[in-house]
């Protein structure tokens, strides 16, 4: 058999070497070879790196655009940037994600039932936190979407993670593009097969390892790994900014073989090649949690088409007009001094530096530097800034304005310019559902297979708890705490999760708002050619329809009054001024509760201030009492009597 075919057996850590051997000193891995299928995998490991290092070799130039550096530095120039491709980038990622999307779970188990509810729960708090922390799942996919327009690709893996309580929940784990390695000869990145991604361990995480004993990891190997000398960062794996500062961060490079094939995950170190870590691969459909998001694909290469690739040349010409423009307002503002009449020397056109003049009689004036193209550079940078507007494709109302080809205010200018900006953000819109709708269906799925044998009980909010009871579980399931008895492994199926469409820029209720505001102002506009028509059943049914809108409207509207509303506008002014009045003496109640309990707290510490001096009295009594009778004033505890001395036999016969 082939030695790639043999690359299946590695089951146990034994697998990975000659010979597998402890050093009984220390505890560390003391081993001197690697078996042929360890060999194997690391010759995979070097293939695929060399072929990404090659494609994504000069994406500095793309990380310093988006990072608003000049593409080229000059000598005698500034150097620095006018930043409109770093603003267009940061803009069209808001304009893209606006809103964590709304999602659906689509599975065996019915929507509304107990199951259905449990699952559609654990993907809001467990994966999104929607319910808790709302805003962190939008910044991720903004700062993904930012790389993807930047380089063309972000690559995202799910992580289970347990916090300090023992809850588990999934970690959204950004990679630096430089530290993930498809599998050689990929048509997609998307679709490789297996994937090598490189991670980098802390000396205190390692040290966390031994200590809890983690299971997977072999211990002797990460001791060994502990005895190896500090190392940095590979210099390609610092982020963008700590290389600007010319920080390298110290870790442990580990690297972590993902396979398609259902073969466990193998982890092992860029240093000591020893193997760190079995990962049994429990997705049912054997996929790797290796996730890439691709905006637009490339059909010449792998990796996705940058968006920031077409404004290379556009924005270094943007930068040479901005510091060939500083550098000669610098030398009108300290221009050079010429004297006309001089015999016999060479005039310095340098900065504020002056001739010496040899000729009492000659003319001194300053030396200013005016040409067309600096008086024209207003107008030159913004065509130059509308041309990388146009290459993009993505403008908004703003962004349109500054490039000098904004829309009419008139409301035809402005459908037209929302229309422009639909159609060209549409695709990317769709690219980063499709992502998030893959990310969260493996995070779920993965989520219950990883614990289907550890947990049998959860605690769910107020909310997922009602709608549990009303799906027929009864309230003993659960017990004092809220927690809920119920088995994973009963939930351990595939689950898909699908982003409802257009949710990143629009929420459900503002989509159903805006839809029944465009379907009331054509109603609203054809009730007079109604009237005409004197069909009293068509009218009336109008009406009705028109009366039902305005009250979708009034609750979908989000004011706190919004039931009070929509019962006044139906005409139940009765039941609308009893809800009134019932919370205005709810509210009375309240406060008269409140003021209720102020007094009796008032009274409470009243009562144990007089009763306190009272104590004190009382002892400063006891105090003199037993002085006057000869005792210790000082003595705080009862007085115990003297022991009686012992009597001898004699001493007792004789006093008879």
């Amino acid at each position: 058999m082939a030695v790639d075919e043999n690359v299946e057996e590695v089951r146990r850590f034994e697998d990975w070497y000659d010979k597998y051997a402890v050093d009984e000193r220390d505890g560390c891995l003391d081993v001197r070879g690697l078996s042929p299928l360890a060999g194997y995998l690391w010759s995979r490991y070097n293939s695929c790196k060399r072929e990404m290092d090659v494609r994504v070799s000069n994406f500095d130039i793309l990380e310093k655009l988006a990072n608003n550096e000049v593409v080229k530095a000059r000598p005698d120039l500034p150097n620095v940037s006018s930043g409109e491709t770093s603003g267009m980038i940061s803009r069209m990622a808001r304009n893209l994600v606006q809103n964590t999307p709304n999602v659906e779970v689509i599975s065996k188990f019915d929507d509304d039932s107990m199951r259905g509810i449990f699952s559609r729960f654990i993907l809001l708090n467990k994966i999104i936190s929607t319910d808790t922390y709302s805003n962190d799942m939008q910044q991720h996919l903004f700062a993904s979407t930012k790389t993807a327009l930047t380089l063309g690709f972000a690559c995202v893996i799910p992580a289970l993670v347990q916090d300090a309580k023992g809850g588990w929940s999934i970690k959204y784990d950004a990679i630096n593009y430089r530290d993930v390695f498809p599998e050689e000869g990929s048509k997609d990145v998307r679709e490789a097969t297996e994937v090598f991604v490189r991670r980098y361990l802390t000396r205190g995480e390692v040290k966390s390892l031994i200590r809890d004993n983690a299971q997977g990891w072999d211990i002797p190997a990460l001791k060994a790994l502990l005895k190896e000398s500090k190392q940095g960062r590979a210099r390609e794996s610092v982020d963008y900014e700590s290389k600007k500062r010319h920080l390298t961060p110290d870790g442990y490079a580990i690297i972590t073989w993902y396979s398609n094939t259902g073969e466990p995950f193998l982890t092992f170190s860029d240093t000591t090649k020893h193997l760190l870590r079995i990962e049994k691969n429990k997705h049912p459909m054997r996929e790797h949690p290796v996730h890439f998001l691709v905006l637009e694909k490339d059909d010449q290469q792998p990796l996705g088409k940058s968006q920031v690739e077409k404004l290379i040349g556009r924005q270094d010409f943007q930068d040479l007009m901005l510091n060939g423009a500083m550098k000669l307002w610098y030398r009108n503002i300290n221009p050079s001094i010429l004297s006309y009449g001089n015999v016999n020397s060479v005039p310095n056109l340098g900065p504020g530096k002056y001739t010496n003049i040899s000729n009492p009689n000659a003319r001194i004036e300053t030396f200013e530097v005016n040409t067309q193209t600096l008086s024209q550079m207003g107008s030159i940078s913004q065509l130059n800034a509308g041309a990388m507007i146009s290459l993009v494709g993505a403008a908004d109302q703003q962004m349109a304005i500054q490039s000098g080809s904004g829309m009419s205010a008139t409301p035809q200018g402005v459908d037209a310019q929302e229309k422009m900006v639909d159609i060209t953000t549409n695709n990317y819109q769709k690219a980063i559902e499709s992502f998030f709708s893959h990310y969260c269906s493996y995070a779920l799925t993965i989520y219950f297979e990883e614990l289907k044998h550890s947990v049998k009980g959860v605690t769910p909010n107020a909310d997922t708890r009602q709608k549990l009871v009303a799906a027929g579980i009864e309230e003993a399931a659960f017990d004092k705490e809220g927690v809920l008895k119920i088995d994973f492994e009963d939930l351990a199926t595939e689950y898909f999760v699908r982003t409802v469409p257009g949710s990143l820029v629009e929420i459900e209720d503002e989509k159903q708002l805006r839809i029944l505001n465009e379907l009331f102002v054509p109603l609203s506009q054809a009730m007079p050619a109604l009237a005409a028509v004197q069909d009293k059943g068509i009218l009336m049914q109008s009406a009705k329809a028109m009366q039902y809108i305005i009250k979708k409207q009034i609750e979908l509207s989000g004011a706190t009054s919004a039931k009070e509303l929509g019962l006044i506008w139906t005409g139940q002014n009765e039941e609308a001024e009893d809800i009134y009045m019932r919370m205005s003496a709810m509210e009375e109640q309240l406060g008269q509760m409140v003021a209720i309990a102020d007094d009796d707290l008032s009274n409470t510490t009243d009562a144990v201030k007089q009763l306190q001096n009272q104590i004190s009295l009382l002892r400063e009594s006891v105090e003199i009492i037993s002085s006057k009778l000869g005792g210790d004033s000082n003595q705080s505890g009862p007085v115990e009597p003297e022991p009686e001395e012992d009597i001898s036999i004699e001493e007792e016969d004789a006093l008879g």
